[in-house]
């Protein structure tokens, strides 16, 4: 069944008795009770008016770990039976601690949290230092909208409780003690603002310190840039959302009164303020709920050094300071502000506002963090850390005059095999398949040229054989049974006195005739089916050789293989050798250079270098020779885009013992370079090809 809608009587109602209770609160944060019946009372009123399932009041024991001082229904929330859920618990209260900032945990994201509950948490202060954590548990069901307000009434019942911790009564007078008191901690928040040249640094200082100074519930700093209003900081928040509807109603109203330039106060009552104040103002008391809103204006600071002359002073007379945001200062539970409020308020706006527009002023400067930097760097610069610079200076000089006069040789490395020069691949002439007894080599054997290798099957052409043959037969059977009734015709006609058998003699001659010619025609059929299966389906040795496979019976044994397929290479290892290379394209551009140098000095434009085999990675390189250059890219499966290359080893070097395949490095000198780009070239290509603009 779904529950009716709140109508507006009982929304009324609700916030009535939420601020009957804040009220009370208030009320009890001013007596002298004994902390255990001030807790449970206090805990009592909080849970009722947020509707929560259950709370606790944390307090730090004089052994330093946290204690419970009063708890409402926890035993329901099963905190202490789920495993490893009070330790968790406890982490979170010491985060609270460690932060000073209230915070609402859920689910969302998959969180984990000691119970099912979305709890809210804010801590309790003792001269500025926390003591203890208010702790809530509301029901997982909870809009995420109404967490903030939450977050919110509990952080300002939590500044109540701490008044009582403190000792603190509110009075019609202040006495000497509390007056010291209070420009004490002026004097130390003055110190802090003016210790940071960073707006948002500033901000933050004012909102978190000026409400304990002025004995608020909150506090905020609205700014303004050109025509734009924004909330940059909020007391007891860590961050603003910009989006959220207290924000918004507030930066609606702050910039209404910064357009005014005057200080706005309500307390209850909309008599006497401007016709354009009443909508956002409505606005924003509904959303936060405070009874009492003091906005006070901050404005530009005035030059030190003024011009003198009456001119100038009725100019400065007649200009209208410009303000360049407010003080936002609410009371929730209190209607009347408290004493001297305005008059603190003032000052504190005057400071905020000198201290704000000191740090916009200093983040105006263009590339200020580069000339920080700049400065901080000159600044090192004094006594033994000046001769110490120049010595690392002449050296990095010599060093770097070095790799600019030195020429050194430049080398491009590449990847191969090396190979016999003579290599003949093995093709499959026809479809077919590879038999176990149809593979006649083994990988690594020597053959000689004309030997048989592979013997493939066709069932197709097998069947065509088979065909032909059995055509073959009955046409010798058809011959046979032609022949006898020929010879029977004959025998017939012979006796006959008349001749009367000679016609159908001449018959069957004809038709005897026909079955030998097409007995020739599948006997020739039947030979050239026999003749494309020697052919075609027997592979036969181009040359000498060896096959270097060495899985050759695992790679072709029972597979079926089609007219062209690749089956494998016979190599002549008893012949030349070279070496085969793969360079990738973006080092291509050196060799092509060197190699059109040579050509041009009239040289042959092979291009000098050494190989280096893996098979014996202790041996000396030796010489070898670049001697051809493929005109087409191809491309590789690590290299990407590459250039296949041929190098020959030079004449009269006792060679290692040479294996087909075997991995090879070669180095291609590619003449001269400096040293510097000898160490750091692949940089310079790297920017000239990536970032070079």
């Amino acid at each position: 069944m779904t529950e009716p809608l709140p109508t507006d009587e009982n929304l009324r109602r609700v916030r009535e008795k939420v601020m009957q209770l804040a009220r009370e609160i208030e009320q009890m944060s001013g007596q002298n009770l004994p902390p255990q019946i001030y807790f449970q009372e206090f805990l009592n009123r909080v849970v009722m008016a947020i509707g929560a399932r259950a709370g606790a009041v944390w307090m730090i024991e004089d052994t330093g770990r946290l204690g419970l001082a009063a708890q409402v229904n926890l035993d329901q929330t099963g905190l202490r039976e789920r495993p490893g859920a009070v330790q968790m618990n406890e982490k979170l209260l010491s985060d609270v601690l460690q932060t000073g900032e209230a915070r609402t945990l859920n689910h969302e994201g998959g969180a984990k949290l000691p119970t099912e509950h979305v709890l809210v948490l804010s801590a309790l202060h003792k001269e500025k230092a926390c003591v203890g954590v208010v702790e809530l548990f509301q029901r997982a069901d909870v809009p995420t909208k109404a967490q903030s307000g939450y977050m919110q009434f509990l952080e300002q019942m939590c500044g109540y409780a701490s008044r009582f911790i403190e000792g603190k009564r509110r009075d019609t007078g202040e006495s000497a003690d509390l007056k010291n008191q209070f420009w004490t901690d002026f004097e130390q928040f003055t110190l802090r603002i003016q210790r940071t040249l960073d707006e948002q640094e500033v901000a933050d200082a004012a909102a978190s310190d000026g409400r304990n100074l002025v004995a608020a519930d909150r506090v905020s700093v609205v700014v303004r840039k050109g025509r734009s209003v924004q909330v940059r900081a909020v007391s007891g928040q860590s961050s603003v959302n910009p989006r959220a509807n207290l924000i918004s109603a507030m930066r609606k109203l702050a910039q209404r009164v910064v357009e005014m330039g005057e200080t706005l106060i309500y307390t209850g009552k909309v008599e006497g303020l401007p016709p354009q104040i009443e909508e956002p103002l409505a606005a924003f008391v509904q959303e936060s709920g405070s009874r009492m809103i003091m906005m006070v204006p901050t404005f530009e600071n005035e030059p030190m050094v003024r011009k003198q002359g009456e001119d100038e002073e009725r100019k400065r007379r007649t200009k209208r300071p410009k303000a360049t945001g407010c003080l936002v200062i609410e009371q929730i539970a209190e209607s009347e502000p408290a004493p001297q409020l305005e008059q603190r308020a003032e000052l504190l706006a005057d400071h905020v506002g000198a201290a704000l527009w000191n740090a916009r002023q200093h983040n105006r400067i263009f590339g200020i963090s580069l000339w920080k930097l700049i400065g901080k760097l000159l600044e090192w610069f004094h006594g033994r850390k000046l001769a110490i610079t120049t010595a690392v200076l002449v050296v990095v000089a010599g060093l770097v005059a070095a790799g600019a006069l030195i020429k050194v040789d430049y080398p491009v490395d590449a990847e191969g095999k090396l190979m016999p020069v003579d290599q003949f691949a093995v093709f499959a002439k026809w479809d077919g398949e590879i038999t176990r007894d149809g593979l006649k080599v083994n990988g690594g054997q020597r053959v000689k040229k004309g030997d048989i290798l592979v013997v493939m099957q066709n069932d197709e052409l097998d069947e065509q054989i088979r065909q032909a043959q059995a055509e073959i037969d009955k046409q010798k059977q058809l011959l046979v049974i032609k022949k006898r009734e020929l010879q029977e015709a004959s025998s017939i006609a012979g006796r006959s006195v008349d001749g009367s058998g000679l016609e159908n003699v001449s018959r069957l001659n004809v038709e005897a005739t026909r079955i030998e010619t097409d007995q020739l025609i599948a006997t020739f059929h039947l030979q050239t089916l026999e003749r494309r299966r020697d052919e075609k389906l027997t592979l036969r040795a181009p040359r000498d050789g060896i096959i270097p496979n060495f899985q050759l019976r695992q790679l072709l044994e029972d597979r079926p293989v089609r007219q062209g397929d690749h089956l494998f290479d016979i190599m002549d290892d008893q012949g030349e050798w070279h070496m085969e290379l793969l360079v990738a394209e973006k080092r291509m551009g050196h060799i092509l250079r060197a190699q059109r140098e040579q050509i041009e000095k009239g040289e042959s434009g092979e291009l000098p270098a050494r190989f280096y085999l893996a098979t014996q990675p202790d041996e000396k390189g030796l010489e070898c020779r670049l001697t051809r250059i493929a005109t087409r890219s191809t491309t590789d499966s690590e290299i990407g885009t590459a250039f296949e290359l041929i190098a020959v080893a030079n004449e009269g070097q006792k060679l290692p013992e040479k294996r087909i395949g075997a991995e090879v490095t070669v180095r291609i000198y590619c003449g001269q370079s400096t040293l510097a780009f000898r160490l750091f070239g692949d940089v310079v290509e790297f920017v000239q090809r990536y970032l070079w603009l």
